[in-house]
């Protein structure tokens, strides 16, 4: 199913809700927290979609030795930045998918496998999926992260990938969206709104 860019990683480790796996150090710019990207499940039938929410790089002995020294040689520092196989990994947060039928905000049947390549969302996918704000619900309802930040990220993404002449369209759909979701919790609403205003 072509709906994602050049793949930037692989899977290492997934269920329905998240997936997490490896970065190619060459493709180290391309996720960046907020961003929505997509792996194929088992048939191919599917397109798993998930907004990143953690980009880490593991401990590593090596970097740790280099760190210690007092001075490190800048052909040394771009090698290990830019060449070796540094053990980067990301994590994304499961928001949707894509059938044959279209584009559903909800968690998939099932999780891609391991090893199955990741991608940034192609942008005619990622308009079409951020047309609806059902994903914002997920995230938002997602424990154990920083949920308000996350969500204004995605948004911030959304918007960035729109025409000039819809953002200003979207970002006020994407407020009122968002003022419904959380009208009882004006706290958290303050939370998505700043941080998605800080950026804009």
């Amino acid at each position: 199913m072509p709906a994602t860019h050049e793949p930037f990683g692989r899977i290492t480790r997934c269920s329905t809700q998240v997936f997490s796996g490896a970065i190619r150090p060459s493709a180290l710019e391309q996720p960046v927290f907020g961003a929505f990207c997509g792996a194929p499940d088992p048939g191919g039938k599917l397109l798993v979609i998930g907004v990143i929410y953690d980009i880490r790089i593991e401990d590593d002995p090596l970097a740790r030795q280099m760190a210690a020294l007092e001075d490190l040689p800048a052909e040394q520092l771009a090698d290990a930045q830019h060449n070796r196989q540094a053990p980067l990994e990301f994590s994304a947060l499961t928001v949707g998918y894509r059938h044959p039928g279209g584009i559903v905000a909800g968690l998939p049947p099932r999780p891609p496998l391991t090893l199955a390549p990741v991608s940034l969302l192609e942008p005619s996918n990622l308009l079409e999926f951020s047309e609806r704000f059902g994903f914002a619900r997920l995230i938002l309802a997602s424990p154990n992260l920083p949920a308000e930040q996350l969500l204004a990220a995605a948004l911030r993404t959304a918007l960035a990938a729109r025409p000039e002449s819809e953002r200003e369209r979207y970002r006020l759909q994407a407020g009122r969206a968002i003022a419904r979701l959380l009208a009882g919790d004006l706290a958290r609403l303050e939370q998505v709104l700043g941080a998605l205003g800080a950026a804009s």
